[in-house]
């Protein structure tokens, strides 16, 4: 049974590669995992919402850092797996 939850989160920019820059959103404070279930459909408009806070990084610098609370990305859905290390959202078209 899946319960639903609301979390702040930031945008974690990391090296995926040589070279090669990714990002992805971790919980405000914990820094835990956030995998958000999206499908191959939404994952395009995600990832166009990464890249568009990451070219406005310095105008919302609160979305990127872990501590700071004045900006932030919130998160609410139905959860799948609540862990130590990783929250677990069930996608959905809502």
């Amino acid at each position: 049974m899946s319960q639903t939850k609301s979390t702040t989160c930031y945008i974690e920019e990391y090296e995926s590669g040589p070279g090669k820059m990714s990002a992805r959103l971790r919980e405000k404070v914990t820094g835990r995992k956030l995998d958000l279930g999206i499908t191959l459909e939404g994952k395009a408009g995600f990832l166009r919402f990464l890249s568009s806070a990451g070219l406005n990084k310095l105008m919302m610098p609160d979305v990127f850092s872990k501590d700071r609370h004045e900006d932030c990305i919130v998160v609410s859905s139905d959860v799948d797996c609540d862990a130590p290390d990783e929250i677990r959202f069930i996608y959905s078209f809502v």
